[in-house]
């Protein structure tokens, strides 16, 4: 007999894929795919700049020139995808804190070498961000070839 309505039932399908996730826990991994690289880099240079250009007594301009930055950024919206997939892959096969772990070191990692990279273009960025996807989805590969 059904008790309450976190039971499940043949043929009851709850309103939110019957795992009870609200509408983050659904679309929040999408968001968070998408917008860890360009966030990353703009805090970094919020934070090598930021100080500086405050003290000198005008945020003004300093603003302008982050909001520049954001649409500087948006062309790298995409290169996270590579990471942020393969820690995803390595989730669903259960290694929740090693996706997480990986996942935190690799785009640390990835902020980190966007600005040698960056000198030389959002292109090389990608490539960047990509070469440090590569040990996830060699690490997913790896569990899911053993079982």
């Amino acid at each position: 007999m059904w008790s309450g309505p976190l039971e499940r039932r043949p043929g009851l399908v709850h309103r939110y894929r019957m795992d009870g996730r609200g509408w983050i826990g659904r679309h929040g991994f999408r968001a968070l795919a998408l917008l860890w690289l360009p966030a990353g880099i703009a805090a970094q240079a919020a934070v090598r700049f930021g100080p500086d250009a405050v003290a000198a007594g005008a945020p003004g301009p300093w603003l302008a020139a982050m909001a520049m930055e954001e649409v500087l950024l948006a062309p790298l919206v995409p290169c996270g995808l590579p990471l942020a997939l393969g820690c995803r892959r390595l989730w669903r096969l259960g290694y929740r804190r090693g996706a997480w772990t990986a996942g935190i070191a690799l785009g640390t990692a990835t902020v980190m070498a966007a600005l040698p990279a960056g000198l030389l273009g959002r292109v090389a960025i990608a490539v960047w961000a990509v070469a440090l996807g590569a040990p996830v989805w060699l690490a997913w590969w790896l569990l899911a070839w053993r079982g």
